[in-house]
């Protein structure tokens, strides 16, 4: 990532969300079109695993951006197309409820994600809190979707969902990491549109990496 020009005035954490907006441009490219942020208290898990359906070749499509993505044996990949389409190393590590699979990263790997040199997510959430992208594979192709921060406040706001609004259209779903499971489990669609446009990876066939 390209570090911020020292002549910038550094970014305050009224940022933050925004620079979330980005991270959807980072990670998942269309994905910012949901705005705004959704962290988690805390990983739902205790250990992240690698789903042993993602490594391979992947190519990625997402608002005109057509982008090969290799992810090894470890589910780390070293050129996910991040701010400007810069290629990025991830650990794409995580766990799974049923068909919904989930990336976890630290506000530190969003940050390498989105070039946020002045770690405005860090500041913003509280210490061992997380994001988390949700992933579904049908045969070949995966799509991928944040949660939406709107979504989730109006959840807040009503008394659905357990947490509280860190700054203006950044959230914090609160609970321990079993109750954070459950709320994926019973109650994924207050924080999940699936119905909006996601990030796809068709996996590369035979003819794609020769």
């Amino acid at each position: 990532m390209k570090a911020t020009p020292p002549d910038r005035a550094q970014p305050s954490s009224a940022t933050a969300p925004r620079r979330c907006g980005a991270l959807l441009g980072a990670l998942t490219v269309s994905l910012g079109l949901l705005g705004g942020c959704v962290a988690f208290e805390r990983s739902p898990v205790a250990e992240r695993s690698c789903d042993p359906e993602l490594p391979g070749e992947w190519n990625l499509r997402a608002d005109g951006v057509a982008k090969r993505i290799r992810i090894d044996a470890r589910c780390h990949t070293e050129d996910w197309p991040g701010l400007r389409e810069q290629p990025v190393a991830l650990d794409l590590t995580g766990f799974r409820i049923e068909r919904d699979r989930y990336i976890v990263l630290t506000p530190a790997d969003a940050e390498r994600a989105i070039g946020a040199e002045h770690k405005q997510l860090s500041k913003t959430t509280p210490a061992g809190a997380v994001f988390l992208v949700l992933y579904r594979i049908e045969g070949d192709q995966a799509n991928a979707w944040l949660p939406d921060s709107q979504r989730a406040l109006t959840a807040i706001a009503a008394g659905s969902l357990r947490g509280r609004k860190l700054e203006d259209r950044f959230a914090l779903v609160e609970g321990t990491s079993q109750q954070l499971r459950d709320t994926l489990e019973e109650q994924a669609g207050l924080l999940y549109d699936t119905d909006k446009k996601a990030m796809v990876l068709q996996r590369a066939t035979a003819k794609d990496t020769r």
